[in-house]
């Protein structure tokens, strides 16, 4: 009794130094909940051709005034041993991820950070701060501290360069037809997703097909201006990119439907031409179909990221709604 009230004191604690900001210096555990895919997908269990390796619902603690939370984007420093994530809100937190015998197990806080407009370097505002995708430069280079993170917008699309403590040192100009706001079927369908090929560039798609795109289609885009027709259901919108090398993208795509709120998710491989397609789709194959309807615990999962190997992380955006969770998933991708 006297341990467990122990523990409740430290935590305790732990929370109100976050929420003061005064703890960046010191790595602090978060109180995670392990989550089961569902109740007959334990972790080691196969599903599709992805092995689940642990899921973790994450509490929203305020950080330095920025709340752990709307969770959009993650990418993977393996030089320094962080997980990069950033939230709809502008804000960049760094992460270190726990595990025990190859599963994850728990997580922790090392410092946050404001994403800074590239003119006055001051904290985003409003619409301006809706930072969706992150991929990371140099970060498996094996030199710690030169990482570069790419990060993706909606509202006002664009893509820019960061330094990890969120000062941004670099827009990439887009391509036509990306450049114009008018192109685009909302406001909010823009650039929800970025990833880095050492062949193919920065890539990004549109969350929805733009308007002038052909029904049941949509286009993958290098900023160098080479572009994929990539095959995109009706209803399904495309959250996550993930760079895999040899012309190959994991791509993160969700669809919400019916009075019940059915949530399915997809996890598929999209195979790239080096030169690009302006006349056929790339060949894609699924990896994974989660499906809340058949009991699967999924949210909405928004952020993507390679760990080593063939093991990646996915984390959900919970829209700063108590009916929705930050949901971190762990999973290896199974070469057959």
């Amino acid at each position: 009794m006297e341990r467990h009230f122990l523990k409740t004191g430290l935590i305790a604690v732990a929370m109100l130094a976050i929420s003061a900001g005064g703890y960046a210096d010191t790595p602090t555990e978060l109180e995670t909940r392990s989550v089961a895919l569902s109740e007959t997908i334990k972790i080691g269990d196969r599903i599709g051709h992805i092995r689940f390796l642990g899921m973790l619902q994450l509490p929203n603690p305020t950080v330095d005034g920025m709340r752990f939370s709307q969770l959009s984007g993650l990418a993977w420093d393996d030089d320094d041993g962080i997980l990069y994530a950033i939230s709809d809100k502008g804000f960049l937190f760094h992460l270190q991820p726990v595990f025990e015998n190859g599963v994850l197990t728990g997580l922790k806080i090392l410092k946050a950070f404001h994403l800074r407009e590239a003119g006055n370097k001051k904290p985003f505002k409003g619409t301006h701060a809706d930072s969706e995708g992150l991929d990371i430069l140099k970060g498996h280079n094996g030199h710690k501290g030169d990482a570069e993170l790419i990060i993706s917008f909606e509202r006002f699309p664009r893509i820019v360069r960061y330094s990890p403590d969120g000062y941004a040192t670099e827009e990439s100009p887009l391509p036509a037809p990306l450049n114009g706001a008018r192109m685009y079927q909302d406001s909010n369908k823009m650039l929800e997703s970025v990833c880095v090929d050492s062949r193919l560039g920065i890539l990004t798609v549109p969350e929805a097909p733009l308007k002038a795109e052909h029904p049941g289609y949509t286009h993958i885009f290098s900023l160098d201006g080479r572009s994929w027709i990539y095959p995109l259901p009706a209803g399904n919108r495309i959250s996550a990119l993930e760079c895999l090398g040899n012309n190959r993208v994991m791509v993160l795509e969700s669809n919400f439907s019916g009075i019940l709120g059915r949530l399915e998710v997809f996890l598929k491989i999209a195979t790239l031409s080096p030169d690009g397609s302006l006349t056929e789709a790339v060949p894609v194959e699924t990896a994974v179909a989660l499906d809340s309807g058949k009991g699967q615990q999924i949210d909405n999962f928004e952020g993507l990221a390679r760990h080593r190997g063939n093991r990646f992380f996915l984390v959900s955006d919970d829209n700063d709604l108590f009916l929705q969770r930050s949901l971190l998933m762990y999973f290896e991708l199974l070469d057959d």
